[in-house]
C-alpha cells in the first residue's frame, strides 16, 4: 500500500519499470544458447572460427538500463582476426584484409567469405559478407526455423518466435591497440567496411558511478527512460538519454553535498529533469572518446524536450516539497502520479 512516497516508488520500480529477475534470467540463458549454436556452426566450418574470449554483452539488458519488457539483447560476437591487417584511420571506415602471402584459412576466411583485390593474395574483408553467411549458418538451426533472420546496420538480427525478444548479433574482431591507441573493437559499419567500437568502457562508468552513489545511477537511468517513453514529446535515443544521465553523475551537476548522499531515487530523477531542460541544446560527447557529439536531435525537437523536461521539473520540485517541508504524502505523491501517469501508485493503494 502506497502511504508514503518512497513505497509509491519501490512500488512503482519494481513492478512497472524493471525487469523481473525470472525473466532475466530466461532471457540470459536463451542468449547463452545462442552462442553456443554459433560456436558449433563455427567448428563445423560453416561460419568463421570465433574467439569466444573476446565476446562482449553490451547494451542496456546487458549494462541492467533496460526497462520492462525485454525487447532486445546485444551482444559482440568474437571472431578470430589473428591473421588480418587493419588499415585506415577514420572510426567508421576501416578496411581489414588477409595479410599478403599467408594463409587465409587460418581465420576461417574462403572466397565465399571475401572479396578479391588485385590479385590473388590480397584480400579485402567484406563486413556485409560476415553478416550474411552468419545468417545462413543462423538458418540451419532447428530451433529458429520459424524465426526471421535479418542484417540492420552493423548486426544481424534474430528475432524469435517463442519469445518477446529479438538478437543483435554484432561480428566483432578485437584489437588489443598499442602505445597510441587503448583496445577497441572492430564492427561492420553497415556498407561493407568496418568501424570502432569499445561498450566495455560504458559498462566500466555505469558501474563505477552506480557504486559511488550506493545504487541510485541504475535506478535513476530506468526512471528517467520510462520518462521518455511515456511522455508525448520527440523521444530522446536510449544510448543519448542514458549518456546524460551518467553526464549529470559524472560531472556532479547538482554541486550539493545533500543531493550526492541521498538515498532516494526521486530527488536525483527531479534534478536530472533539469539537467536534461539545460543540455539537451548541447553537444553530448561520445563516453567511448570515439564518435565524437552523439547528440543528433534537431532544434524543434530539443526546444520540445526540454519544455517537457523543465515543466516535470517543477512539478517534482513541488511533489518533494510536499513531502519534505509539509509531510503531506498524499499531495506528494498525486504529483508524481501526474508526471508518470497511471501506472504510478495512487495513494492508499
Amino acid at each position: 500500500m502506497a502511504l508514503t512516497v518512497s513505497s509509491a516508488f519501490n512500488s512503482f520500480l519494481n513492478n512497472t519499470v524493471n525487469i523481473q529477475k525470472g525473466d532475466s534470467d530466461k532471457a540470459k540463458r536463451s542468449r547463452d544458447f545462442l552462442i553456443e549454436q554459433i560456436s558449433n556452426l563455427s567448428s563445423e566450418g560453416q561460419f568463421l572460427k570465433l574467439a569466444p574470449q573476446y565476446n562482449c554483452f553490451f547494451g542496456s539488458f546487458s549494462r541492467k538500463t533496460k526497462i520492462c519488457v525485454i525487447d532486445d539483447i546485444d551482444f559482440l560476437l568474437g571472431l578470430n582476426g589473428g591473421n588480418l591487417q587493419v588499415q585506415g584511420s577514420e572510426w567508421d571506415n576501416i578496411t581489414l584484409k588477409v595479410k599478403d602471402n599467408s594463409d587465409s584459412t587460418l581465420v576461417g576466411l574462403s572466397d565465399k567469405f571475401v572479396e578479391r583485390w588485385t590479385n590473388t593474395t590480397i584480400y579485402q574483408l567484406n563486413s556485409t559478407k560476415v553478416k550474411n553467411s552468419l545468417i545462413n549458418a543462423l538458418n540451419q538451426i532447428d530451433q529458429y526455423e520459424k524465426a526471421e533472420i535479418h542484417s540492420r546496420g552493423e548486426a544481424v538480427t534474430l528475432k524469435l518466435k517463442s519469445h518477446p525478444w529479438n538478437f543483435d548479433i554484432v561480428p566483432a574482431f578485437y584489437c588489443s591497440g598499442d602505445a597510441f591507441s587503448k583496445p577497441y573493437y572492430l564492427i561492420p559499419n553497415g556498407k561493407g567496411k568496418w568501424k570502432k567500437t569499445n561498450p566495455k568502457v560504458e559498462q566500466e562508468r555505469i558501474s563505477k558511478l552506480n557504486q559511488d552513489y550506493n545504487g541510485m545511477v541504475l535506478e535513476t537511468v530506468r526512471l528517467v527512460k520510462y520518462w521518455n517513453r511515456y511522455k508525448q514529446m520527440p523521444n530522446i535515443s536510449s544510448y543519448v538519454l542514458e549518456t546524460m544521465v551518467l553526464d549529470y553523475f559524472d560531472k556532479g551537476w547538482f554541486n550539493n553535498q545533500f543531493y550526492r548522499n541521498a538515498d532516494n531515487v526521486y530527488m536525483h530523477f527531479s534534478k536530472v529533469l533539469e539537467y536534461i531542460s539545460n543540455n539537451v541544446y548541447n553537444p553530448i560527447n561520445d563516453p567511448k572518446g570515439i564518435q565524437g557529439n552523439i547528440n543528433n536531435l534537431f532544434y524543434d525537437q530539443k526546444t520540445k524536450i526540454a519544455e517537457k523536461a523543465r515543466g516535470d521539473y517543477a512539478n517534482s520540485v513541488n511533489a518533494i516539497a510536499c513531502e519534505m517541508r509539509h509531510n503531506d504524502h498524499h499531495d506528494a505523491i498525486t504529483k508524481w502520479r501526474e508526471i508518470f501517469g497511471m501506472e504510478f501508485p495512487n495513494y492508499g493503494y
